[in-house]
């Protein structure tokens, strides 16, 4: 809310400004072009190198991950955003138990131990905890003496099918996790999440059935990665329809196909999660059939990619909330559909003070999460500037009146695409 107060302020400057200054515009320039329409803001910064495989984007995200990583072992203090930085680590073949960051703090995987235990009601966040350490190699029924397996069947309601609140979200990471750790998914688990499809296709992140134009493209990835996980396709022709409802001519993916938070962009994080959903239901996120114009959701995501590995939000800097998302994506894996990583292989500490290459064992072909795995001992990147506009005005340049206009238009645009931005990332906060 402060932050919104604080917008709200500048925005009334703004907007009450004195316009009288476009009399000083000489006609020519006033009227030399029509209006165009608004569109999303530019990528801040320069761009990861056009060349970079896909391997080399995820390790390079995962070092601006590490390099952001905090001394409790966590990326922001989130269970979330901890579990995405485990799953893309190990997706990409390096081992989770090695996440200590730059100066060798608490792992990721301490951290993990002890959110979950502050998560131990909430489905969403107890089954995307279980995912993280399967994916490390470890054994989520007995993982530093927890047992997470046990805790997503304490929430389970046989009556309703339902896990927790029975949202989107709890209902398909809890399914995911079961799927992953070798368990039965209760029948009805799976008929409760196939029911809160929306009649487009989509699914919401609540606990009641999407209505038309209300689902996001976030939650139905999710649930059709849950549902493919089990073996239950039926609901994919209307999902994959939907995402073709969603891509934007850029070939990406926005969080809502729509102008209710202004004009949509394609964002990383959500073009990932949609490309792991096609990944899941057979398809290829890069062929033609995924493509519009030039790109698609991969080439999309690889867009917004900054020089240092971290990925931006549109209108917003490089960040670990948009970041943590990515790897696995690039990696081609979907939630519980992941390769166990090289013990000992860790991520490249390119981001930190000081760094010096050392050797690293080789990735090799993994094998199956086996309940019996012993547990093994067990990531917030600095923003990026955002870009400033330099119009010259003044009584040197003829044009100064209208130039301090288009810096105010651009001004007020740019704020409202913040302010659209902020409300989005607020929604999609309550999903990590």
């Amino acid at each position: 809310m402060r932050r919104l107060v604080v917008a709200s302020a500048i925005l009334a400057t703004l907007l009450t400004m004195p316009l009288s200054l476009a009399s000083a515009a000489s006609p020519a320039t006033a009227t030399s072009s029509p209006t165009s329409s608004p569109t999303a803001p530019p990528t801040p910064g320069p761009t990861y190198p056009s060349t970079a495989t896909d391997p080399d984007r995820a390790t390079a995200a995962l070092a601006y991950l590490l390099a952001a990583q905090l001394p409790d072992g966590s990326i922001d203090k989130s269970l979330g955003e901890t579990a995405d930085f485990i799953i893309g680590a190990a997706a990409a073949g390096y081992d989770p138990a090695t996440l200590t960051g730059c100066s060798g703090g608490a792992s990721a995987l301490a951290f993990l131990a002890t959110a979950s235990d502050a998560a131990a009601g909430d489905a969403a966040k107890t089954g995307k905890a279980a995912l993280a350490v399967i994916a490390a190699g470890q054994n989520p029924a007995g993982f530093s003496g927890r047992n997470l397996v046990a805790r997503l069947g304490a929430l389970y309601h046989a009556a309703t099918g339902k896990y927790g609140d029975g949202s989107t979200f709890g209902q398909s990471f809890a399914i995911l996790a079961v799927d992953a750790s070798g368990g039965v998914v209760p029948a009805g688990a799976t008929v409760e999440l196939a029911a809160l499809q929306g009649p487009d296709g989509s699914w919401s992140y609540g606990a009641d059935r999407a209505t038309a134009g209300a689902g996001d493209t976030n939650s139905t990835a999710i649930a059709l990665m849950a549902l493919d996980a089990t073996g239950v396709h039926a609901a994919d022709a209307a999902g994959l329809a939907y995402f073709k409802t969603q891509q934007l001519g850029d070939g990406g993916f926005p969080y809502q196909n729509s102008t209710t938070n202004g004009i949509p962009a394609s964002d990383p994080d959500s073009g990932a999660l949609v490309a792991q959903a096609i990944i899941a239901a057979g398809q290829d996120p890069a062929s033609a059939s995924w493509s519009r114009g030039s790109g698609n959701a991969l080439t999309s995501v690889r867009a917004a990619q900054g020089a240092d590995g971290g990925f931006v939000f549109p209108g917003s800097p490089e960040s670990a909330f948009t970041t943590s998302q990515v790897a696995a994506a690039l990696a081609r894996k979907p939630y519980a559909a992941l390769v166990f990583p090289t013990d000992g292989r860790r991520v490249p500490g390119t981001r930190c003070p000081g760094y010096v290459p050392v050797a690293s064992p080789t990735p090799t072909a993994s094998p199956s999460p086996s309940p019996s795995s012993t547990p093994s001992p067990t990531v917030a990147p600095v923003a990026s500037p955002t870009p400033a506009f330099g119009i010259a005005g003044g009584a040197g340049n003829p044009n100064g009146a209208t130039a301090t206009v288009v810096v105010v238009v651009v001004a007020v645009a740019g704020l409202f695409a913040a302010l659209a931005g902020w409300f989005v990332l607020r929604a999609r906060a309550g999903r990590r």
